[in-house]
């Protein structure tokens, strides 16, 4: 069926690249199945597939299981899924049409929200074919709104109803707009534009927890003037970075990412290859002054080279994030803290690139990739993962504007002293 979808342009040139992935969506994850599909794979009569459904098909029979949840395919001892032939490609696709996949299996990589009528369509860059053209575009990421054709199989992540709300404020395209044009506002290094976006977050935050939904519009024509004060844009340039807390940040990635589970081997690598460029590799006892040092020669020498060429690719990965997450989602009440979630990740990403500019003596488009995609599905979709550093920074008071300027900011070249 076709709707008015809003969308960022990179959609317009994707397909699925099938058997070509460097990292099939069929393998690693588990595919959940609503009681619909289930029901329908049962039914199948075919002489291969019938035999694999059978062994491959299990019930959820615990507390959570519900129609949407109501079972799931057991992958092979290579996690792939039982479905998949030996060139990767869906047995079910290949003989019955793409109308036999799940819903999780049709929509994905794509994410479709939608507020009322109107539908938002992006994807997850845990697609590697999403994440080169998402990221690779160094004019940045555009947005069409148009007709499109939705799949009545996609599912919906987000949706938002505005009947009965007394304020559309509160979901106001205009907000999410200039949020991202923030983002992308390229006067300022994207550091810097992530703590002009919390400085501004934080300030909507404080509006809404007094319900004053009328000063919403007065703040966006505020911080639209500051965003174009040269004054006001120096001073970001000199608040002062926190070295040792992206050093805790580093620490925290190491000891989560023993207590997560992750079992996907591209991130592993990038991870392995993150610790080995920071000079952690086998090491129990870590002196985190020397690890100071080692931090800041990556990052003078390997990290800061590259990134001052592509730096469009953090900044599209930062609004690609935000517009399939509708940040900020003003109706949820807790845009703060959803900034100091984007915040958190961003930060755990760039000590990625700087261990692994590190390790292999600068950068590529190709490894940002890699990194990036990998850890989006490392990462982003592991809740255990995120929450234990959301609790790390919890616990240690971490989640003030100021500690989250300090583990944002980007050290100034001139500033930097390494042996």
């Amino acid at each position: 069926m076709k709707e008015i979808v809003l969308t960022p342009t990179y959609m317009n040139s994707f397909s699925c690249i099938g058997s070509d992935c460097e990292d099939s969506c069929c393998i690693g994850w588990q595919v959940t199945l609503n009681k619909k599909t289930y029901q329908k794979y049962k039914k199948i009569k075919h002489a291969e597939l019938s035999v694999k459904l059978n062994k491959g098909l299990k019930r959820i029979k615990n507390q959570t299981a519900s129609d949407s949840k109501y079972a799931y395919f057991s992958m092979d001892s290579e996690k792939r899924c039982p479905m998949l032939n030996e060139k990767n490609l869906c047995g079910l696709q290949l003989n019955f049409g793409e109308d036999m996949l799940s819903p999780v299996c049709t929509t994905y990589p794509r994410m479709l929200n939608k507020i009322d009528q109107e539908y938002e369509l992006s994807a997850k860059l845990s697609c590697p074919e999403i994440a080169r053209l998402a990221l690779l575009n160094p004019d940045g990421i555009d947005f069409d709104k148009k007709e499109y054709e939705v799949n009545k199989n996609w599912s919906t992540m987000m949706s938002l109803k505005t009947d009965g709300v007394n304020n559309g404020n509160l979901f106001s395209w205009e907000v999410r707009e200039f949020a991202i044009d923030i983002v992308q506002n390229r006067k300022l290094k994207i550091s810097d534009r992530l703590i002009f976006l919390g400085l501004f977050m934080n300030r909507l935050q404080e509006i809404l927890d007094r319900k004053n939904y009328q000063e919403i519009n007065r703040l966006v024509n505020e911080y639209q003037q500051k965003i174009n004060n040269p004054a006001y844009l120096h001073s970001l340039e000199n608040i002062n970075d926190s070295l040792s807390l992206q050093i805790e940040t580093i620490l925290e990635l190491i000891a989560a990412r023993k207590r997560s589970g992750v079992t996907s081997s591209r991130y592993l690598e990038c991870f392995n290859d993150m610790i080995r460029g920071l000079d952690l590799d086998g090491k129990e006892e870590i002196l985190k002054s020397k690890l100071e040092v080692t931090y800041l020669y990556n990052y003078t020498n390997y990290y800061l080279p590259f990134m001052n060429e592509h730096e469009y690719i953090f900044e599209n990965y930062v609004v690609n994030y935000m517009f399939e997450s509708m940040f900020p989602n003003m109706a949820s009440g807790k845009i703060f803290k959803d900034y100091t979630k984007l915040s958190t990740i961003f930060a755990m990403l760039k000590v990625h690139f700087v261990g692994i500019s590190g390790y292999s003596k600068g950068l590529s488009t190709d490894q940002a990739i890699k990194i990036i995609q990998s850890f989006v599905r490392a990462i982003e979709h592991n809740g255990t993962y995120l929450s234990g550093m959301m609790e790390l920074l919890e616990e240690n008071g971490f989640t003030t504007l100021a500690h989250i300027a300090s583990l944002l900011k980007d050290r100034k070249s001139e500033e930097i002293h390494v042996q």
